[in-house]
């Protein structure tokens, strides 16, 4: 399967890690480690994990308060729309196709 990702979604995880670099040397390359592990995760069975809006489904990470928002576009395709910590809003990425 192939992954797409909005183009907002490198953003999300540059400024997640930058701040859990501030935080810890280090830790924000945990994040982006713990990230990929959950996109590997996705790939694997993206249909296990829930709708949470209109086809868009969520997979939280493991270590970090993050989750990462994706659509099934085809059998061969997925997009990754947004990679969002719990504590922002609900709704926050769900507009990103």
């Amino acid at each position: 399967m192939r992954v797409e990702y909005h183009p907002l979604t490198t953003s999300d995880l540059n400024n997640a890690v930058a701040f859990y670099n501030r935080q810890q040397a280090g830790l924000g390359d945990e994040l982006r480690t713990e990230i990929y592990a959950s996109i590997e995760r996705v790939l694997a069975s993206p249909t296990q994990f829930s709708i949470v809006s209109k086809g868009i489904r969520r997979c939280l990470a493991h270590r970090f308060p993050y989750a990462i928002l994706f659509r099934v576009i085809s059998e061969e395709t997925l997009r990754v729309l947004v990679i969002r910590h719990h504590r922002r809003h609900s709704s926050f990425g769900l507009r990103r196709r």
